[in-house]
Order: structure tokens, then sequence, then C-alpha cells
């Protein structure tokens, strides 16, 4: 049994199993003619349809997993600035939506949320913000030239470790969405599928018990 199935999946599995070894079953008793094989091979290529679609979607879950981890942060309690003590407590949104991670720091018996996303869908976001206030800075006459030298940098850098993490993200969120789609699809195809084996099986009872 693919260890990747949900519940609707597996208990497909178990009527498919029972309805093949029935029919199998009945065909070597001379009670169904071997054409009814034809519908084995149906129940055998719709189990390997959902092997593979089980098995797509644990790999794309299991890449979701990893990037909902890519953004490590580097807190710091805002009131003694040390990281050591830290431990985290929990997560929280803000205003804008993004989710950030929630602290306590040991040292200080204070508890804190950090200013930065816990994640790269909402880490974008913040990095478009960034780029902006840094943009519009810039064109400040107020500003030093120092200051805009280490604006430019900034811009470059946050600049460059955006156009890395975008296409991947928006090719991960293309084939997340196609992946809902199509268990979508697959929930309802189970759902038939099985209600048909069903038919087959009760075709199958009463077939055999007409044949006693």
């Amino acid at each position: 049994m693919n260890k990747h199935f949900k519940p609707n999946e597996r208990e497909l599995v178990k009527v498919a199993t029972f309805f093949k070894k029935q029919s199998r079953k009945l065909i070597g008793e001379g009670k169904l003619g071997k054409e009814h094989a034809k519908v084995e091979e149906a129940v055998d290529r719709f189990v390997e349809q959902m092997e593979h679609h089980a098995n797509t979607r644990a790999s794309i879950l299991q890449e979701r997993e990893y990037l909902n981890k890519l953004v490590k942060d580097d807190a710091e309690c805002p009131n003694c600035h040390k990281r050591d003590m830290l431990k985290l407590i929990g997560t929280e949104k803000n205003e804008k939506g993004w989710k950030s991670n929630r602290y306590r720091c040991r040292r200080c018996n204070i508890e804190f949320t950090w200013n930065r996303p816990n994640n790269p869908w909402d880490m974008l976001r913040y990095i478009e913000e960034v780029l902006q206030v840094l943009q519009l800075k810039q064109g400040d006459a107020s500003v030093s030239d120092a200051e805009k030298e280490q604006m430019a940098t900034a811009i470059q850098n946050m600049q460059a470790n955006f156009n890395k993490l975008k296409p991947v993200i928006d090719a991960h969120e293309q084939e997340y969405n196609n992946l809902l789609t199509r268990d979508s699809e697959m929930e309802k195809l189970i759902h038939e599928f099985k209600n048909s084996l069903l038919i087959e099986k009760i075709k199958m009872d009463t077939w055999e018990n007409k044949n006693k």
C-alpha cells in the first residue's frame, strides 16, 4: 500500500483488491466469462493512475514544506539585543497579513514578534516594500552620498535575492495550484470508481448465488 495514499484512496485499493480476488475466483470456477478480466484491467489502470497522483502530490507537498522552512530568522531581543536566549513560542500575522515568528527572551523575560516574515511567500512582499522605501530615500536631498551608496548596495543585494527567490516560488505555486485542482478531480473520480466497483461486486455476488 502506497504510504502517500489518503484514507479514501486506501479504501478504494482495498475494495479493488477484494473485487479482483473475487473476480478471478469466479472466472477460475467458470462462473464468469474471461471478458470480465477487462474490468480488472480497468481497475489496475485506475490504481496506477492513483499511485502516480499520490506520489506527485507527496513530492509537491514535500517541496512546499521545504520552501516554508527556507527563511531563517536572524532574530534578536529588542531589549538586550542578544540571540542566544531566544525561544520560539509561536507565529503571528501583522496588519499586512505577513506571518512572522514570535519569541520569548529568557534573559529579559519578554515576548516579541520579529519584524520580518518567516516564509518565502511573505518575504517576497516584504522585500518589494523595503526596495520601494530604499529607492524613495535615495532621491531624498537630505541623504548623504555615503548613505546613498550604502542604500545602493543594499538595493542591489536585495534585488538579487528577490530575483533568485521569485521564479522558484512562482513555479512552485503553479504546481501547487495545479495539484489542488487535480486533487479535487481525483476525489470525484475515486468516489465514482468506488461506487462502480461496489455495483460490480453486487453483480458478481448475484451471479455467484445464481450458479451455486
